[in-house]
């Protein structure tokens, strides 16, 4: 009787043991956290640049996110995803980065969450709307705000999650693309919001480039992120010294020699340029009572100076099945012009390949008269291919007709035999000087001399990217009120494409802000199931799931049962 009570004394002892060691492991687990990521794409870690900059925030940065609420799955699974990103963060920072999620639905009352809605809208957050099904299968319109607004010391910038999705792409494809982007959204702005010093980026003037008010939208979008001005080539000095990076957008006039020298120096010192270049001059202004006009190739003097940069800019005008509509006058109706929205297939839709950070999860890219462009070889420089037309395009030589009937008639797929023409180059590496091997004058030696600007025959780290559209950067304007429309919006249709985005991220990278733009880098993998299979085989594996593990609990119940039989039961034996 004694030894009976000894082992469930034991027995009980045992188990307090083990009770109390799980509650020790807990709480000291509460005061260490660890993690241990198995996936490929460390898909549950920081990056190592996050870490560094959650480290070194110097005051409290607030991150207010609106995506709360009743959601479908997926974007239920993004705010998840969303809130343990912001916890890891948190905990990096050492507890100066707080958040909250708020339901910005939940207002109250419908003026409240409209007026709601138009602030956060003005503040840069996009939102999406969804069709949800009732109980009673009845379908609603619920708007949701997959972003977030982050605050810094009297700051505030936007934050939106739900970017990026190709033509044709499925909600999955755009969720999983949302989710790889989180981390690259959330860190860059609050790396824009605490950065101290801003490099200076300057838009030339003097050779015809555009007007300050078609490149308002881009340029007050940098301004947030960067220093903004403008500069004028034509004047005899050097570039200023604190002026890190040129965009150069649409030039129509000759460069001089020595605007090129300048140039080449400027790049030369480890300068950036950021050129958007004319094979072609076309427009749809030239368009007279004809509907048509003559495309004529641009002489801009740059031809060599880009060439001993590896690159070419072709005098041609490709045509792409992929193409951005445009309103044109088919008939009338009670004296009325009647209109209707046909591909105008010299404005191509162009994405990138996934393959560099650049290009990666943007929307279509809209490009108006685009060039192709060859690479040249260019010892010690490398060239990335960051946007191509379609796999179905083909390009026209110039001097050529541009007639606005060409989008209304019937063109076929198999009249388009070129694929993925290269538009938009990236050169980095080591850059050799134009000028190098060349004697100057006494006039220009002079000059060199006096100015400061002596020659370089080579730069090790140059980088510059090429896009052959003057357009990429250009906003629309509405002449009779002067208002500046959003870079990459189509007033026919309302579609706004991904040339903004396109262009913060070429600045990002050429300015080497390498703490945000390597998060693109990243790749997460939804690894879904095969809905065909799961359609197939569901009621198999709803039997296994179900039927194995008893299965398994009363084959270990019989085996159990069996050897402590055999253990302790023994045969009646006679006397």
């Amino acid at each position: 009787m004694v030894k009976q009570y000894s082992l469930r004394f034991q027995a009980y002892l045992r188990l307090a043991l083990v009770l109390g060691a799980l509650i020790l492991i807990n709480v000291l687990a509460s005061f260490q956290n660890w993690r241990l990521d198995l996936t490929a794409e460390q898909r549950y870690s920081l990056h190592p640049n996050t870490r560094a900059l959650m480290a070194g925030l110097k005051d409290v940065v607030f991150v207010r996110v609106y995506l709360e609420g009743d959601f479908p799955p997926g974007f239920r699974k993004l705010r998840n995803t969303t809130e343990d990103l912001l916890r890891q963060m948190r905990r990096e920072s050492g507890g100066k980065l707080e958040f909250e999620f708020t339901d910005p639905s939940a207002q109250g009352d419908r003026k409240s969450t409209n007026e709601l809605f138009e602030q956060l809208y003005k503040q840069g957050l996009q939102p999406t709307d969804l069709q949800v099904r009732g109980e009673d299968n009845s379908m609603s319109r619920q708007v949701i705000w997959p972003g977030a607004m982050v605050y810094y010391r009297g700051q505030e910038k936007s934050a939106n999650f739900l970017l990026g999705g190709s033509p044709g792409a499925t909600p999955m494809q755009i969720l999983n693309a949302s989710e790889e982007n989180l981390e690259f959204a959330l860190v860059d702005a609050i790396d824009k919001i605490v950065r101290m010093k801003k490099p200076k980026i300057a838009f030339t003037e003097g050779h015809g480039e555009l007007e300050p008010a078609m490149v308002s939208d881009i340029a007050k979008t940098l301004s947030e992120h960067y220093s903004v001005t403008r500069y004028d080539l034509n004047r005899v000095e050097a570039v200023p010294e604190d002026v890190d990076m040129l965009v150069i957008a649409k030039p129509s006039a000759y460069f001089s020699d020595w605007t090129r020298y300048k140039l080449d120096h400027f790049v030369m010192r480890g300068g950036r340029i950021l050129w958007c270049l004319e094979g072609v001059g076309a427009s749809m202004d030239s368009m007279g009572q004809e509907n048509a006009f003559m495309a004529m190739p641009v002489e801009s003097g740059l031809e060599d100076l880009l060439f001993r940069y590896g690159i070419r800019v072709n005098a041609n005008l490709i045509q792409d099945f992929r193409a951005a509509p445009i309103p044109v006058v088919y008939g009338s109706m009670g004296g009325q012009p009647q209109t209707k929205l046909f591909p105008w297939y010299y404005f191509p839709l162009v994405l990138g390949d996934g393959q560099h950070p650049l290009s990666r999860n943007l929307d279509p890219i809209l490009l108006r008269f685009v060039s192709s462009i060859d690479t040249v070889t260019a010892p010690g420089i490398r060239k990335q291919v960051l946007l191509a037309s379609s796999d179905r395009s083909r390009s026209l030589a110039s001097p050529l007709r541009v007639h606005l009937g060409t989008a209304t008639e019937a063109l076929e797929e198999s009249q388009f035999q070129n694929k993925r023409m290269p538009v938009a180059v990236l050169l980095e590496g080591i850059f050799h000087s134009a000028y190098r091997k060349r004697v100057l004058n006494e006039f220009a030696q002079k000059a060199v001399d006096s100015l400061q600007m002596p020659k370089k025959d080579s730069i090790n780290n140059g980088r510059m990217i090429v896009v052959a559209d003057g357009d990429l950067l250009r906003n629309e304007v509405r002449v009779s009120t002067g208002e500046i429309y959003p870079l990459g919006l189509d007033r026919f249709t309302g579609q706004q494409y991904g040339n903004r985005n396109f262009a913060l991220n070429a600045v990002a990278y050429l300015l080497e802000d390498r703490s945000t733009i390597e998060l693109r880098a990243r790749r997460i993998s939804l690894r879904l199931l095969n809905a065909k299979r799961v359609k197939e085989e569901k009621l198999f594996w709803q039997v296994m799931n179900l039927g194995l593990p008893l299965l398994l609990l009363l084959a270990y119940g019989g085996l159990r049962y069996y050897r402590r039989r055999r253990a302790f039961v023994k045969p009646l034996v006679d006397s």
